[in-house]
């Protein structure tokens, strides 16, 4: 269930008071989509307040930006989410394999229920899951298309659901402040594919 409305201050994306964003929601390797997801379902924030504020220039909300480290604002998402910035900088996939990453939202529908979905999904050569093993889709199982994988209003705007019908891609919607932390397995495999690609 979201947290009440907070006043939100959209020049500096800072809450004026109480909690924007606790980092207990997060598993390793998460991916920055599905952070922002989590700040604007939990703060009742629109896909609109959210995407014109995340960019290092000033951007039109609906066209977005990709989801690169060239483009989003690292450090003010850092400050407002009080993460540690190699972890918001490890949500996004480094500049130099976006020629590897997929154009749309790849995911994993296990994931998903349990409102995560980790930046290695969308590498193109990674075909199935760490965590469980499937196949990750890029159709939506409900209109059968695609989402675009790009930080707009349109994206943000649709936590956990598909950009396209607005339909959850597991169902229902995810519960991601109570659960149990993902085995050590899992973890292991992420941070391996993440090591792999990412640190070269």
């Amino acid at each position: 269930m979201p947290l009440p409305i907070m006043m939100f201050d959209e020049r500096k994306l800072m809450p004026s008071f109480g909690y924007v964003f606790n980092p207990k929601w997060l598993d390793p390797e998460e991916s920055i989509v599905s952070i922002l997801w989590k700040l604007g379902r939990m703060n009742a924030l629109s896909g609109l307040a959210i995407a014109a504020q995340i960019g290092k220039t000033t951007i039109d909300p609906y066209a977005g930006i990709a989801a690169s480290r060239s483009e989003v604002d690292t450090r003010r998402l850092r400050m407002a989410l009080g993460l540690k910035l190699r972890q918001v900088r490890g949500s996004i996939i480094p500049d130099r394999l976006r020629n590897v990453s997929s154009p749309y939202f790849r995911f994993c529908r296990t994931c998903l229920r349990r409102g995560y979905h980790s930046v290695v999904h969308q590498l193109e050569s990674v075909s199935h899951c760490p965590i469980h093993g499937g196949w990750l889709e890029v159709l939506c199982p409900f209109c059968g298309k695609p989402t675009p994988y790009r930080l707009n209003a349109h994206l943000l705007d649709a936590p956990f659901r598909c950009g396209n019908c607005r339909t959850f891609y597991c169902s229902h919607a995810p519960s991601f402040v109570k659960r149990e932390p993902l085995g050590k397995a899992a973890r292991v495999a992420l941070t391996r594919l993440r090591l792999h690609y990412f640190v070269r």
